[in-house]
């Protein structure tokens, strides 16, 4: 094939020749600046997400007391709360049996001893202090006292007496008493003396008396019975069948009666209120009459207690009563404060009145709270220390009235600025 000819007059041009080394230099130029913009930005990125403060503000806790009353009724109106006020007389008689409980034998602290003589007399065996005693009765029941009761004057000496008897209510007995021991010391002359095997309030009642002196006799004239000479003094034991009532014995069939007088009060009046489970009582009650067909010191197996009561009921909604609470106890909080509220354990109700016939009642109530500064006061907002330093933001929040402490972490560790962006900033009040 032959070239192609060239025209008459044409000029030959050739293409243009470049330096390959001077291309090279410019492409790296143009990659470094790239990698280096890059770079800047991913480190830019990195810091904007890793950097925080996490700042913890204490607030101090001030107290509020409410000490009020609360109107509770079956037709509330504003400012009360519905609730039944219910009320009814209540009566129960039940036999109890009398307890095994030996006397405390132990004579009264009151008791004093006659002092010893340097050179007392020496003690005739052969005669016994015999006398007569009039024992008084002034409690509103008659009290037996059984044979061998022992009965004590105020210098320790011991006696007994020698038969059964009963001390009518507001009368009096006399009755023949014997010493507990030989010798004619215990031939005293007019004196009172105490029953130590009573109660020790019932002592004050029922107490003995003597108006003539004892006298000394031969111990033969004494009915073997009674010239027992114990060297202490011994528990009243009951004869026949049967235990000595005491003290106890009717307060505790009185206790157990009164509660179970209750809980009948309970069951019978809320016979008819729905859902009272989930209602709150208030319980009052008068005693109207209590009484037992037995009195201190009688000698039986059981007896028989009755208890009558006057019962009041008033039952409310818990939740009623403490969103009536919480909203009284707010209104005693100060502007820009945050009420706490307390357990329902911080409040205690009691009845000041009560009308059955109208279903209403007041009810006084104690309760006690507290409040601190509002975590959403303008002041403790993190748009306030956005970019301050460390200290900056320290003294800021110290200042604010109602704070107790401040504690800032910033992370990373080297930085002592606080972010500017708000979102980076997590600031909690405690």
């Amino acid at each position: 094939m032959h070239p192609p000819r060239r025209r008459p007059g044409a000029v030959h041009i050739s293409a243009p020749t470049f330096s390959t080394s001077a291309r090279t230099s410019v492409y790296r130029k143009i990659a470094y600046v790239f990698i280096a913009l890059t770079v800047a930005i991913i480190t830019l990125v990195l810091w904007l997400t890793s950097v925080r403060a996490d700042i913890i503000v204490r607030v101090k806790k001030e107290s509020v007391r409410l000490d009020g009353v609360v109107e509770v009724s079956k037709t509330a109106r504003a400012g009360q709360i519905p609730g039944r006020v219910l009320q009814g007389v209540f009566d129960r008689t039940q036999e109890f049996q009398v307890m095994d409980v030996e006397e405390d034998v132990a004579p009264p602290t009151a008791v004093t001893t006659t002092p010893i003589e340097p050179t007392p007399p020496p003690v005739n065996q052969d005669v016994i202090a015999r006398g007569k005693v009039k024992i008084v009765n002034k409690y509103s029941k008659d009290q037996p006292l059984v044979k061998t009761t022992r009965l004590l004057t105020t210098d320790g000496k011991l006696y007994r007496i020698d038969k059964t008897i009963t001390v009518p209510s507001g009368g009096s007995v006399t009755v023949d008493v014997y010493a507990d021991k030989p010798g004619t010391e215990f031939a005293i002359g007019p004196t009172n003396f105490t029953i130590p095997g009573l109660y020790i309030d019932l002592q004050k009642h029922i107490y003995g008396v003597s108006d003539t002196a004892f006298t000394a006799v031969p111990r033969g004239t004494v009915e073997s019975s009674q010239t027992s000479t114990p060297t202490t003094a011994a528990p009243v034991v009951a004869t026949g069948k049967g235990k000595p009532v005491t003290f106890a014995d009717i307060d505790r069939a009185e206790k157990q009666l009164t509660e179970a007088v209750l809980k009948k009060a309970t069951e019978t009046l809320t016979a008819d209120i729905p859902n009272r489970e989930s209602l709150q009582p208030i319980v009052v009650y008068n005693v109207i009459e209590k009484k037992s067909n037995v009195t201190i010191g009688q000698v039986t197996e059981s007896f028989l207690t009755s208890v009558k009561l006057d019962v009041t009921i008033i039952y409310y909604t818990q939740e009623d009563m403490q969103s009536l609470i919480r909203s009284r106890m707010k209104e005693r909080v100060p502007q820009g404060r945050e009420f706490v509220p307390a357990d329902n354990g911080n409040t205690t109700y009691a009845l000041e009145s009560s009308d059955p016939q109208s279903e209403t009642a007041t009810i006084r109530v104690s309760s006690d709270a507290q409040y601190r500064l509002s975590p959403q006061s303008p002041l403790l907002q993190s748009s306030v220390i956005a970019g301050k330093t460390k200290g900056e933001a320290e003294a800021i929040l110290k200042a604010v009235d109602g704070v107790e402490s401040v504690t800032i972490t910033i992370k990373p560790q080297w930085l002592d600025t606080i972010p500017t962006l708000k979102d980076r900033i997590n600031l909690t009040v405690e």
